[in-house]
């Protein structure tokens, strides 16, 4: 997958494209379906396949406070995206002069000049532009007039709700990660590089590994068992997210005990997938107490990882 972030460095000549819009936060299995339109329309008409989406997600730029936090790092988004056999992500930036363009204006400068549309795959909720005048209508339309085709797609879920980001980031906030696998196709996970940090853990018999990283929104103040990722390498682990108020602690921390591993990790990325909340935070009257509860983390998560795979996106965004 080619990734460009204007229209003007596009291939010439340029067999015309499929183009599907949106921010596509999560990528989602809804998404993955739309995707999956994309790419079979896409051969069928003998053209390119485009992911139109902005950079940053536009509510960051035009309402900042009522912007959400986001599932993916844009390079997350890109790999996922890339993982659906797309052959081009355009990812524009979202400026000024992009905000005030209007939706007509956009369907004749951008998809019918320069991408040279043949066929427009959307979402049913979609729409874009002042008073999200740019909806499915107005896209239809602009369809008719300028001879492609648009093809609506209707809610794809289970249980009787739609896969969405919004629904995603719920169940992410509130800890319910276990349940997050039926919505994304896969764990939840964050990438994040060792820094040090105050050797508590190791005080405690239990090393961890503290984490920085990019990822906006974290699952809920807990510890949780988890799968991680360590080069080629694959290891349990239990992290807590949270303030460490057995401690007195204020700022969040990421701190991630890898079962059975010994060695040194400063500096190096690891990638953790969040496979169960085992406990909420809490303060413990002794540090006895505290190595009690960890110990019982640690044998439950032994128990709970002892079935359990990591599903990688090159595995579940296959084109089928």
């Amino acid at each position: 997958m080619d990734i460009l972030n204007n229209c003007d460095n596009l291939p010439t000549p340029f067999k015309g494209s499929a183009v599907t819009l949106g921010n596509f936060d999560g990528v989602h299995l809804g998404h993955r379906e739309l995707f999956r339109c994309l790419v079979r329309a896409s051969r069928q008409l003998n053209c390119h396949s485009v992911v139109y989406t902005f950079n940053p997600h536009p509510l960051k730029f035009l309402a900042p406070e009522k912007a959400p936090l986001l599932l993916n790092t844009p390079a997350e988004k890109q790999r996922l995206i890339a993982a659906s056999h797309i052959d081009y992500l355009i990812d524009t930036p979202f400026t000024a002069d992009f905000a005030i363009m209007s939706p007509e204006q956009f369907v004749a400068d951008i998809l019918v000049a320069k991408l040279q549309i043949k066929f427009l795959v959307v979402g049913y909720d979609y729409a874009f532009g002042k008073g999200r005048h740019g909806n499915t209508e107005f896209l239809k339309k602009c369809g008719q007039d300028y001879g492609f085709a648009v093809e609506v797609m209707q809610p794809v879920g289970s249980d009787g709700f739609p896969y969405s980001s919004t629904r995603i980031r719920t169940m992410v906030a509130a800890g319910d990660v276990s349940e997050l696998v039926r919505l994304l196709g896969r764990q939840y996970n964050l990438e994040g590089k060792v820094v040090a940090g105050d050797q508590r853990g190791r005080q405690l018999g239990f090393p961890t590994a503290n984490l920085e990283t990019e990822k906006e929104l974290l699952p809920a103040p807990g510890v949780y068992a988890v799968k991680v990722r360590h080069g080629s390498q694959e290891y349990g682990g239990v992290v807590n997210l949270g303030n460490r108020p057995t401690f007195g602690g204020s700022a969040s921390t990421i701190e991630v005990h890898l079962l059975d591993f010994t060695g040194q990790l400063y500096g190096q990325d690891l990638r953790i997938y969040f496979v169960e909340r085992l406990r909420g935070e809490k303060k413990f009257s002794s540090v006895e107490e505290l190595i009690n509860a960890i110990s019982a983390d640690v044998l439950r998560t032994r128990k709970i990882l002892q079935t359990v795979q990591i599903v990688q996106y090159r595995e579940y965004l296959s084109l089928k």
